[in-house]
Formats: C-alpha cells, structure tokens, sequence
C-alpha cells in the first residue's frame, strides 16, 4: 500500500507552497526522514524529510508549481510496486488570464509584457521568499534577473539577494542625504501573498470565534528584577538570551492545568479537550510578516527549557531556518505588542485555538501598595495583559477568572517556582 506526501502547511496563514527542488526522482530508494524535496513560501524555505522508507512511485508535480497545503505531491511504495510517470499539469498562462485580460490570483510578478505586448512566462523563477525580500528592498524585477544565482540551475536564493543587498548598502555608505529625494504620491499598491493570507486567516478567525477581552493590570516587580539578576547568568550557563516571554509561557501553562477551557478547541458541535498545551509564540518577521512557532507539550517543560524552547524558535524564525511541523499544531497562544511600545492590545483568536493572551508594555508607574503601616504609595513595573477568548465555549467569569489565577501567579512570582 502506497504511502500519500502531502504539501505541508507551513506557518498558520500559508495556504500554498512553492516546489523549489526534488531530491529523489521516481524509481529511487529513500529512507524515512530522508530529505525528498524542498519548497518555499514567502516565510520559510524548507527542506521535506519523507515520511515512510521505501521506493518513489510517483511524482505528481514539478518544479517552480505552486501546490496547495494538504496536496497529494508524491507517493511513496514498496519495491514491488510499479512507477507512475505522470504529473499533474498546472494551468498555463492563457489559462490564468479572463475574459477582461486580468490576471487572476494577483500572479503579477511571475509574468512580463514585451515590446509587442504580449504577456508571457519570465525567464527567471524567483521563490516566494526571495520575491518577498526584493518587494520589500524595493529591488525590480530587471534588477534581480541581473544577480548571480547559486542555487539549483542558477536560482537565486535568500543567500544571494541578501548578499546583493548588502553589498549595495557596502556601495551606498558614503552618499550623503541630500542624494536622496523624497517625495509622497497616491498610489495603488497590491497587498503581497503574505498579507492576503493573514487577511483571509484573520477574516475567518473574526467570522468564527465570537470574540470577548479580559484585561487585568499587573505588577511584575518581582519578575523585572529576578530577569535583570540573572540575564547574564542565563546567557553565560545557559547560552540562552533570558527575556520575559518564558515568564509568561511558564504561569500561563500552570494556569492552563486549572482552567483546561482555555486550551480546549470547537470541532463542529463537540469540544476538544486537548491532552497537550502547545504554546504558540507570535514572531515579528524582519520583513514585518508574522508566523507562529509553536512550543509542542510545553507542560513537560521546566522553566529552563521553555525558555531555551523560546529563544530557539524566535531565532530560527527570524533566520527562516524553521521546519514545518514547528508551526502548526498550537492551542494556545501568546503575543506580545508591548515589545514595540503598546499599552496593550486586542489580538484575533489564532484558529483553531479559544484563546489568546496579548502582552503589553512594561512601564514603571507610581501605585497604592496597602503596609501595617497605612496606604504608601511605591514604584512598580506595571503590564497589562488582556485575554481575548470565544464565547461559544468560554463565559466571561471562566476567562476572568483564569485571568486573574495567571495575575496572581506572576505578582506572586519567586525563585523556588520555577523548578
């Protein structure tokens, strides 16, 4: 019995992958968790292990198509098995245009009008990543088809025009600002694939979840000053950068073990009560995107490895360096706006979880703190944290009350609770 392959989804909003590379061809051997291909979004490049031994039967796309998430893409079979040639055929370019001569699916940037006016295939595949990269360094198409690729027959890669760009920037140094002209104009930009598809995962999250906030104010003193203690100790020991999130992730997931609500999920009529609490973390994208790596069975961890789990993760993120089963999966999760300034935010439920915790800024405020010896007023590192949660499983006095057990699990923070 044959053995499916199928497109995996790599980030919460990514609907479609890009086949960059087959490593193995039909007829070939190849071992479970052997590399069988690589593809690519506009957030990760990655490499697919495949997921059974045995020979390749079947290919059924090739590269450069843009395949779906949950496609068949390849079969896997044993050596008895015959082998099937065929693959499946993408639509061509005629097929792409309508009636009206529009481009469907906004593939603007893979065609190219020449001096008749006739639109056809560019010569050079560019992966979602890279066009993603150049829309944001405001590099041309005519720009990049003049940078050396050394990926697979030439392809430029993220290497590449990451090298480009930082030699240009190398060229660019010594030019003064009055080089550079400004100008504000009225424009019409389309939104990039990214975007379209947060668009779409935050449409169906607001259309799906019936959303509700909890806000509460907290003082995190003692965590401010246990974290400023021991942040080089942590990197020193550790080699892990101490920042607050793990603080966070650690008091939510004991919180979770009172309040399983909160980590549970909507299947049609039915609710799913998760066995695991699989946090998901919110990471900021040098291109402002966003993703989601997920920490998997995050209750088996002590403090220290969650925090070693979320530094991991928000690097290799930054780095596109993550594999494809680290991103999907969570439910729950936590982001963080205050690392940019927020007082505090209102996130949209991450799908298909029934909560989500926004983190605020840290600010140092003046506070009534009641002593022995009457009210005094003191300096204390405030945050707020609001909860958004659905109100299809979740009440409003379950989500405030599960907010305010994480409240007082981090005023109450000390040393000894993190083991």
């Amino acid at each position: 019995m044959s053995v499916d392959v199928l497109m995996p989804k790599l980030g919460e909003s990514i609907t479609e992958g890009t086949i960059l590379e087959w490593k193995k061809e039909v007829g070939d051997d190849i071992k479970k968790d052997e590399t069988l291909l690589e593809i690519s979004t506009d957030k990760v490049d990655s490499e697919i292990p495949s997921p059974e031994s045995g020979k390749i039967i079947q290919i059924l796309y090739k590269v450069n198509d843009v395949v779906p998430v949950g496609e068949v893409i390849a079969r896997i079979g044993s050596n008895n098995d015959k082998v099937i040639k065929q693959v499946k055929e993408i639509p061509k370019i005629d097929d792409i245009i309508d009636d009206n001569s529009t481009l469907k699916n906004n593939e603007i940037d893979d065609l190219v009008v020449d001096s008749n006016n006739v639109i056809k295939e560019k010569q050079h595949f560019y992966s979602p990543l890279v066009k993603s990269i150049a829309k944001k360094e405001n590099i041309s198409l005519a720009e990049m088809d003049n940078i050396p690729g050394t990926g697979l027959n030439n392809r430029v890669n993220k290497n590449d025009i990451l090298n480009y760009i930082k030699s240009n920037e190398s060229l660019d140094i010594n030019k003064s600002k009055s080089d550079i002209a400004y100008s504000l104009n009225d424009k019409l930009e389309p939104m990039g694939h990214v975007r379209l598809m947060i668009a779409d995962h935050m449409k169906k999250s607001r259309d799906t979840s019936v959303h509700v906030y909890s806000t509460s104010e907290v003082d995190i003193t003692n965590i401010v000053n246990y974290r400023n203690a021991n942040k080089n100790k942590y990197l020193d020991k550790y080699q892990t950068n101490l920042t607050y999130t793990p603080f966070f992730i650690d008091s939510v997931i004991k919180s979770i073990q009172g309040f399983p609500l909160i980590n549970a999920s909507i299947q049609g009529k039915n609710i799913v009560n998760n066995l695991n609490i699989n946090i998901g973390v919110a990471v900021a994208l040098p291109d402002d995107n966003l993703i989601v790596p997920v920490i998997k069975k995050s209750e088996e961890l002590n403090f220290l490895g969650v925090a070693r789990a979320c530094s991991d993760l928000a690097q290799r993120a930054r780095e596109n360096n993550l594999e494809p089963n680290e991103v999907k999966d969570s439910t729950f999760t936590i982001t963080n706006p205050g690392v940019f300034g927020s007082l505090f935010g209102m996130g949209i439920i991450n799908q298909p979880n029934s909560a989500l915790l926004s983190i605020g800024a840290i600010h140092k405020r003046p506070v009534v703190k009641e002593t022995k010896y009457g009210d005094v007023v003191v300096v204390r590192s405030m945050i707020y944290l609001t909860l958004a949660y659905d109100h299809r499983i979740i009440d409003g006095a379950y989500g405030t009350r599960f907010l305010t057990h994480l409240k007082n699990k981090l005023e109450n923070f000390n040393e000894d609770g993190l083991q």
